[in-house]
């Protein structure tokens, strides 16, 4: 289960206030939320964190569950596609949740940039980043609305986390051609685990392929997505995080967690080592076997069911879990 860094945590707690301040925020949590599940881009210029409250609501019930989806994206990266002294940018990066994932994941990351439009958001970001204690406190910011002249620096990471639903289909076109240009490692998308955002990520995979750059994950090839066109089921996968009670009264919420589902890719512009196949759902445990559904690197979507009697094989099925590579030489399987 995923928290917010201590640092990080202690930091929002702090600024929210006391309970009263806290249950002020329930009221604009409840119309940012609106707002979001509402999935309609916004006008350019106008972000929907206009104001203190809106970006202090924001930070509270919205950051963690950012963080804990692009820090579960970033697990799924091998450690060799990102150099020594490497640069990020996050575009429209909000409050900073992709700084103190990618900072979390990547201590080698010594720069990082935040393209931002809000300038409340911005102001919080800076203030939260101040208890940082690791490379995440290297962070610049730039107040930048992002339009269809948009013009990144080159930069070795490119993290464009929730924001293709929050802009329409020729700037996203716009936005991923300059990202496309502008990273030189890796490009990392995360999107709402919802259909209309699994919808929008196989649009800019289409784009990427184009582009001639090779999935590093989740997709194990590059062939069409075996999901596409289903109506029943998309490819999405799942964080658990904790609510801290800060967050839990933002949110009116009763229990201690929450699962943040998402849609991802990440992908690079030279061939990275992909692993055979990705778990595509949570594995069922009969007696005796493991079950699982799996995207396999022959562009397939397949039920595989590893049995108690190949001891090695059962042993690393039983340890995965929804969102994995398989199989996994971490696990010692051949």
């Amino acid at each position: 289960m995923f928290e917010l860094p201590g640092d990080l945590a202690g930091a929002v707690a702090r600024l929210s206030g006391g309970q009263s301040r806290q249950d002020q925020l329930g009221a604009t949590t409840r119309q940012l939320i609106e707002r979001y599940q509402a999935d309609k881009p916004a006008v350019p210029g106008q972000p929907i964190m206009a104001g203190d409250r809106e970006v202090l609501a924001y930070a509270v019930y919205r950051m963690p569950a950012t963080y804990a989806a692009i820090r579960t994206v970033l697990g799924q990266v091998p450690d060799t596609c990102i150099p020594a002294s490497a640069r990020h940018l996050d575009i429209a990066g909000g409050t900073g949740a992709a700084v103190w994932a990618v900072a979390d994941r990547w201590p080698q990351v010594t720069d990082h940039a935040v393209l931002e439009q809000s300038a409340a958001a911005i102001s919080l970001g800076r203030r939260l980043l101040q208890s940082a204690t690791g490379t995440a406190n290297r962070t610049s910011w730039e107040q930048r609305v992002i339009n269809s002249g948009v013009a990144l620096p080159e930069s070795d990471l490119i993290t464009i986390g929730y924001l293709l639903s929050e802009i329409d289909t020729g700037l996203r076109t716009a936005v991923l051609d300059a990202a496309l240009a502008s990273a030189r490692h890796l490009l990392i998308i995360v999107e709402p685990g919802t259909k209309n955002g699994y919808r929008r990520i196989l649009e800019a995979r289409a784009q990427i392929i184009a582009a001639g750059w090779q999935l590093v994950a989740p997709c194990p090839h590059q062939a069409g997505c075996p999901l596409a066109g289903q109506e029943r089921d998309w490819c999405h996968f799942s964080a658990r995080l904790n609510r801290t009670t800060t967050h839990r009264r933002a949110k009116a919420a009763e229990l201690g967690y929450e699962d943040e589902k998402f849609s991802y890719l990440v992908a690079a512009p030279t061939p990275v080592a992909r692993p055979e196949g990705r778990v595509l759902r949570h594995p069922s445990f009969p007696k005796g076997r493991v079950e699982f559904s799996c995207c396999q690197a022959s562009g397939t979507a397949e039920r595989v069911t590893i049995a108690k009697r190949d001891p090695d094989r059962y042993r690393a099925a039983r340890k995965i879990e929804w969102g994995d590579p398989w199989p996994s030489p971490a696990q010692g399987v051949e």
